[in-house]
């Protein structure tokens, strides 16, 4: 401790008489060292830690207003005391990422939840050499006027003792990460983009703690797996408690055979059926082709928006990093089973199936193959399902299927697990330890 006050007191007595040093991070090695001392110690406020993370040179106000029209420029005392969310990401960070952190940001929130969001941009680029040309300072700008947060006004504020301890304590490499920290600039987590796709702002304080409360109230139910992801037809037919099949893949000829069958056993079992396509994770373009082809059909109902696709598996994504996180497993945990199940099958080149009935719990999910089947063989078991109910009996109808054909596991691409997770990963279908391979991928069309 005696230490690090004393490494404050002459980093403070430095930056009251001088610019901070902007070259290698290797020339002023005190910045980083003083940044681990600052997040080890209690303040009054969160000041301190935002002075040394983003530098006022010369007094000039170092943030931008993206909330207002002129974006005008603020100084950092528009942050003082408040939770503060560092969105750190790269110039190559998802449009889609930017309009669901507005949705969140500006939906109603009481006083004691309200939060502030920063943009600082980190690239491998120096933002102050000749390698930061016009096509990267136009890039920057595009962004920073979508954004209705505060942004730095530009990336080379950020010393690189910043950059450094950015990338090494709080494991950024590329894409996005945010850093929450509190009204003393306290780390409440060094990444809360999962939970806050999982749970927005409600989400707050996007501690650990908050974290695993939430999911100790959550179940595998629809409410769960769509909570605003939808144009409406999805909780139009919960409320009217009909039989809702959620289904993705990108292989039409089995979309065409699958909704056709299902429709047919749907309306010979007078069942009411709402089905919707969730496309393929990772597929813009295939995706963007096969709901065309769905719409143009009349096979089932389609989300117009594309965001709304990625959205649900962005989400679906951050659920398997928090749980993996907090060191579930598909052994113990059910709703981390059903992620892998659908994560799983999505990488299959066939395929897959959910099936809820209205405000049920059961909810049953199957890969492509397994599940058409079943629609084609509804007359060995639709007497059951006149008693026992079309979902209970669909899944013990799958169950046997099963046990009686040869079984062949998923395989199932990580991406971006945060390197303090536990490589264990178990087969959601067989239970068997899964093998850690390492891929390197460029594009994922």
């Amino acid at each position: 401790m005696r230490k690090c006050a004393a490494q404050l007191a002459r980093r403070w007595r430095s930056c009251s008489t001088r610019s901070i040093q902007t070259t290698d991070e290797t020339r002023d090695p005190e910045a980083y060292e003083t940044l681990v001392c600052l997040f080890d110690q209690v303040h009054l406020d969160n000041m301190t830690v935002l002075k040394h993370l983003i530098y006022a040179k010369d007094n000039i106000p170092p943030l931008v207003d993206g909330n207002t029209k002129s974006k005008s420029r603020v100084g950092l005392e528009v942050l003082r005391n408040k939770t503060v969310l560092l969105l750190i990401s790269d110039l190559d960070i998802a449009i889609e990422d930017i309009e669901f952190l507005n949705l969140v940001y500006t939906e109603p929130r009481g006083p004691e939840h309200q939060f502030n969001i920063v943009w600082l941009l980190v690239v491998d680029v120096d933002p102050k050499s000749a390698a930061w040309d016009m096509s990267h300072q136009q890039k920057f700008e595009e962004l920073q006027s979508i954004m209705p947060w505060y942004t730095v006004h530009h990336p080379s504020i950020l010393e690189p003792a910043v950059i450094k301890y950015i990338r090494e304590m709080w494991r950024f490499s590329n894409g996005i990460i945010i850093v929450a920290l509190d009204p003393r600039g306290k780390l409440l987590s060094p990444n809360a983009l999962h939970m806050i796709r999982i749970w927005g702002s409600s989400a707050f304080p996007f501690t650990k703690e908050r974290e695993e409360a939430l999911w100790k109230d959550e179940s595998w139910r629809l409410e769960l797996i769509i909570d605003g992801i939808d144009d409406g037809a999805i909780m139009k037919w919960y409320d009217q408690g009909a039989c809702i099949c959620l289904y993705g893949g990108e292989d039409l000829d089995w979309i065409r055979k699958f909704t056709n069958a299902t429709k047919y056993v749907a309306k010979i079992a007078n069942i009411p059926l709402g089905m919707i396509y969730l496309g393929k994770s990772n597929a813009r373009e295939r995706v963007q082709r096969a709901a065309g082809m769905i719409t143009a059909e009349n096979l089932s109902h389609c989300w117009k928006d594309l965001k709304f696709f990625w959205f649900f598996w962005a989400r679906l994504w951050s659920m398997l990093h928090s749980k993996l996180k907090h060191g579930m497993s598909t052994e113990t945990d059910p709703v981390m089973h059903e992620i892998m199940l659908i994560l799983s099958y999505d990488e299959n080149e066939r395929g897959w199936a959910m099936f809820c009935h209205g405000r049920g719990p059961m909810v049953v999910t199957a890969k492509g193959t397994n599940v058409l089947e079943s629609m084609v063989e509804f007359d060995e078991w639709k007497g059951d399902a006149d008693e026992k109910g079309f979902v209970v009996v669909l899944q013990d109808h799958l169950k046997q299927k099963e046990l009686k054909t040869p079984h062949y596991c998923s395989h199932l691409i990580l991406p971006g697990i945060d390197g303090g997770i536990s490589g264990r990963v178990v087969c959601a279908e067989c239970g068997r330890m899964m093998v850690k391979l390492i891929m390197y991928r460029c594009c994922t069309e």
